[in-house]
């Protein structure tokens, strides 16, 4: 167990286990791209499960968070999208939660209308996987 745990933190070490075991598993060589795989068999890769992750915090807490409306009054295209906090620093920017927004923002209007959170996340992960 403490082996994996140590492993989990290098991502990058977390995403060749993966490839290698959607090779192991669909019986493809190590030099044969397993993207395919992927989407095939309908496996999110690390990273998809963090975007996932993300989105699924957004939508559950978008309640707590601000509009544009809410910010200034100014007739705009995007003024009932969730607000983005202004930053000059790296670390906001990275955060879970101005990335969350970011990509919630990305997410096609019929997705972000869905009020039920069980479909959204399974609508999120239809369009996540591709």
């Amino acid at each position: 167990m403490a082996y994996f745990h140590s492993r989990l933190k290098y991502g990058k070490k977390v995403l060749r286990i993966q490839r290698q075991v959607i090779r192991l598993i669909t019986g493809i060589n190590k030099y044969e791209t397993c993207r395919q795989k992927f989407k095939e068999n309908r496996i999110l890769t690390v990273t998809a499960m963090y975007v996932l992750e993300v989105l699924c915090y957004i939508k559950k807490y978008k309640g707590d968070l601000k509009h544009n409306c809410e910010i200034h009054e100014y007739n705009t295209g995007s003024k009932y999208d969730l607000h983005t906090q202004p930053h000059n620093t790296p670390l906001l920017q990275n955060s879970v939660l101005h990335m969350g927004v970011r990509l919630y923002k990305r997410l096609p209007l019929m997705v972000k209308k869905l009020d039920n959170f069980n479909q959204f996340r399974k609508r999120s992960e239809i369009d996540i996987v591709g």
